[in-house]
């Protein structure tokens, strides 16, 4: 790659690290939402198991 051109042309340097940074962003906004849902499902599971006995006599 030739940094000698970066400067001639700023706009298409600045378009893909606008896209690279859009991509990281989204993914990251990805993976804390699936994150978040898994985590609220565990704790539902948790509070459903403590509402009933573990043993019934």
């Amino acid at each position: 790659m030739n940094f000698s051109e970066i400067p001639e042309n700023p706009f298409i340097f600045l378009s893909w690290v606008t896209a690279i940074g859009l991509f990281i962003s989204l993914s990251e906004a990805t993976i804390k939402i699936k994150l978040e849902k898994r985590n609220s499902h565990l704790k539902r599971v948790e509070s459903i198991k403590s509402l009933y006995p573990k043993k019934l006599v």
